[in-house]
């Protein structure tokens, strides 16, 4: 039988310092926020047919297009004008 020193910590943890659970509580939803697991279970929630998702893929391949150039012309590497 293996004792609770011997447990590894597995997934988010946060430690309540000074009975201050308000504190702990919002830096466990910040830690789930900047993972994405909340994101990634509401994605499982319901199944997208996969035509859709590369729809979605598409758009947002387009839109991180869209703002690398508006980046570039910003930085005067890229004339909107000229053709490539």
């Amino acid at each position: 039988m293996t004792s609770r020193k011997d447990w590894k910590k597995k997934g988010l943890t946060v430690e309540v310092k000074g009975d201050d659970f308000n504190r702990a509580l919002r830096t466990f939803s910040k830690k789930v926020q900047d993972t994405g697991i909340l994101k990634e279970v509401k994605d499982r929630m319901q199944y997208e047919k996969p035509c859709l998702k590369r729809q979605r893929m598409k758009k947002q391949a387009r839109k991180r297009w869209e703002r690398q150039v508006e980046d570039l012309i910003a930085r005067g590497h890229w004339h909107p004008d000229k053709k490539y």
